[in-house]
């Protein structure tokens, strides 16, 4: 956590060895999948996104193949969302490869696979084609914006968030999934209020209107979440202003919250008030993670003992699973 201001702390998640603090619901969906059932070993994972959960997905499933557990990754996508950063990431990753879905098959060699597969059409238009494919080919599907664990995942970001500032009033988040919001919303004390906006579909990446989903992340419980929406304009202003004054490398969806933060900050002197940056890393240790990804997180499935078979039952066992929760960098985020 980096003090901004006097009244005033943001909470970095770029920290996370996936980049955002999508490490955190993706893997607890993942696990919980896993230990259910809906996803098997050898089995196929399909998961529509804007970017950083496929990012963290591919980092859960090189953990699980650590671990002896092999799955595929077919990560889904609007076209025109190509050219932006976390996309092409993730084009750039080790391993993956960008493949046109409807004539894709399994790999010959038998080893996992990781593929980006781009549709034409909108968000909402992609994630449909991707479930039809699903039902078809039977794949098991991440479906981040209903599976409860993405939003039980966020009861360590509460505990950092009181650990680390243990007179905290008022946090402010930012809703994709919506799950970080409820989670806070579910795990902090009444005392701390949690505070978000929605924002426009497009307008800032990654980010939504999450009352158009009716799921676990009842905004009523969120302070004056319908009283405006997130500016882009403003979010990009304030996303450069934390890098040029702070150090601090975030997405426009840190500016988001940052430019929320500021606001209530000013308006109560005597609060203390910490602001999610999602993807929000410091210049030094946004350096040492390059250096640091660069040297260990190549992707080498050949290397590894893992056959890509189904067992009996879940073949998974909770405990052995990775603890992506943490940062892998030994620092508090």
């Amino acid at each position: 956590m980096v003090n901004i201001d006097q009244n005033l702390y943001a909470k970095l998640e770029g920290v996370h060895p996936g980049g955002s603090i999508k490490d955190r619901a993706v893997g607890q969906c993942v696990y919980g999948m896993l230990s259910s059932g809906k996803l098997m070993p050898g089995g196929t994972l399909a998961c529509c996104t804007s970017g950083s959960a496929g990012i963290s997905l591919l980092h859960v499933q090189k953990l699980l193949l650590q671990k002896g557990i092999a799955i595929n990754v077919k990560i889904f996508m609007p076209k025109a969302y190509l050219p932006k950063d976390s996309p092409k990431m993730i084009a750039e990753t080790p391993g993956v490869e960008v493949v046109d879905v409807e004539s894709d098959n399994p790999s010959a060699d038998g080893v996992p696979t990781r593929r980006l597969c781009p549709l034409d059409g909108l968000f909402v238009d992609v994630l449909g084609r991707m479930k039809e494919l699903a039902l078809e080919r039977g794949w098991a599907v991440l479906d981040q914006h209903y599976d409860v664990n993405g939003m039980l995942a966020h009861q360590s970001t509460g505990h950092e968030l009181l650990k680390q500032l243990p007179s905290i009033t008022d946090v402010v988040c930012t809703t994709g999934t919506g799950a970080t919001a409820a989670g806070l919303r579910k795990f902090l004390p009444a005392r701390v209020s949690v505070h978000a906006r929605p924002a426009d579909s497009g307008s800032i990446s990654g980010l939504c209107d999450v009352r158009r989903y009716a799921n676990f992340c009842n905004t009523d419980l969120l302070e004056d979440y319908s009283s405006s929406f997130f500016d882009p304009d403003v979010a990009i202003e304030h996303q450069m202003l934390l890098a040029s004054s702070y150090g601090i490398h975030t997405g426009p969806s840190g500016g988001a919250a940052f430019a929320l933060a500021k606001i209530i900050a000013k308006s109560n002197s005597k609060a203390q008030v910490a602001f999610v940056c999602a993807d929000g890393i410091s210049t030094s240790l946004k350096k040492f993670r390059e250096q640091r990804l660069d040297g260990e997180y190549g992707w080498n499935p050949s290397s590894s003992r893992v056959k890509m078979r189904k067992v009996p039952g879940t073949g998974f066992d909770s405990k052995r699973a990775p603890h992506v929760h943490s940062n892998s960098f030994g620092v508090p985020v």
